[in-house]
């Protein structure tokens, strides 16, 4: 290194106010921020740092419900057209669900349908027919299971106690993150500290003002609600754990821990495929770690900081005339 950094000093520093540059000082480090005398003292800022963060989110959350914040139900596409399109003698159909479609082919006159075809059209339709009883029931007990979940979800008033908002993490989450050490796969200490300390956090939804899902009266403002969440992250561990198992040898992963802003806006509109975002590449030894393309070349702590400081929604950072609402959102949360 070619600067010096007293030991000792980085969370006596940041607890007196000097945020960035401490984070700054720990990233500079590289790996070396796991060896003594810096590693206790990094890790004590980290673990600092993300209560902090976790203060910030469960009072984005509060203010958010206070404001009559729409949070994802966490079904993709609840909100999208459901109808299908056939073509059938050359004319467009719409039809409003698979059922309507089958019970519209039981319809048809097989007597007047022209040539061999209309034997093979009765065959089809008497298969069918013996297929429609169990079908309804599953529609109908798939149906019932979806309105039940979307009244659970209506009736929720604090959605700190919404798990697809907020899901802190629990003793066996830890324990399993805190065992990748000794498999190789260290994660930064801003990752893993937030992990420990916070947890899963979703704060997608819309609101007339701050948010809101692609549509016809789609503004065209990606609001990128603040997001973390180690989904795609586990499914990267196991295929990296089966490799070692096969004994491969086992590169590194760049898991997304955040949808990429576009796919947020599109969660209850269309059943997307959830695997484009901000990534971060494993195992870095360092104190922080850049974020893939979603990023815009900011570490994961620069971003959670950008986040908080526009009240969760880091999108209309870069929008002309943002809400005054994000002036109550951001007001007093704590300085990471």
């Amino acid at each position: 290194m070619s600067f010096a950094i007293e030991p000792g000093s980085f969370l006596r520093r940041y607890q007196a106010g000097e945020h960035e540059a401490v984070w700054a000082d720990m990233t500079a480090l590289g790996a070396t921020v796991r060896s003594a005398p810096y590693m206790d003292d990094a890790w004590a800022v980290a673990r600092e740092t993300m209560r902090r963060a976790r203060s910030n989110v469960e009072t984005l959350i509060r203010r958010l419900d206070a404001l009559g914040y729409q949070f994802w139900n966490g079904e993709q596409g609840t909100l999208g057209q459901k109808g299908m399109l056939v073509s059938i003698g050359g004319r467009t159909v719409a039809f409003d669900s698979p059922l309507a479609m089958a019970r519209a082919a039981l319809s048809i006159d097989t007597g007047r349908v022209p040539g061999g075809m209309g034997r093979h059209a009765a065959e089809m339709q008497q298969r069918l027919a013996g297929l429609m009883e169990p079908f309804q029931a599953m529609q109908a007990a798939a149906n019932q299971r979806q309105h039940v979940r979307l009244r659970e979800q209506a009736e929720i008033t604090d959605h700190l106690k919404d798990k697809n908002v907020f899901a802190p993490s629990d003793k066996k989450e830890i324990a399993f993150i805190r065992g990748l050490d000794g498999k190789g796969m260290v994660l930064p200490l801003s990752l893993r500290a937030w992990i420990e300390e916070v947890g899963d956090v979703n704060l997608a939804g819309a609101h007339p003002a701050l948010s809101f899902w692609e549509g016809p009266a789609f503004p065209g403002i990606y609001a990128d609600p603040l997001m973390v969440t180690l989904d795609h992250f586990h499914f990267e561990i196991e295929a990296w754990e089966e490799e070692i198992d096969a004994g491969d040898e086992p590169g590194s992963l760049a898991p997304v821990i955040g949808l990429d802003p576009k796919l947020k806006a599109r969660l209850a509109v269309a059943d997307d495929q959830l695997d484009e975002g901000y990534t971060i590449e494993v195992p870095n030894l360092a104190a922080d770690g850049p974020l893939g393309d979603s990023g815009r070349g900011a570490s994961f702590v620069e971003y959670l900081r950008t986040a908080f400081r526009w009240g969760g929604f880091p999108g209309w950072a870069r929008q002309a005339n943002p809400p005054q609402e994000l002036r109550l959102l951001a007001d007093g949360l704590l300085p990471i």
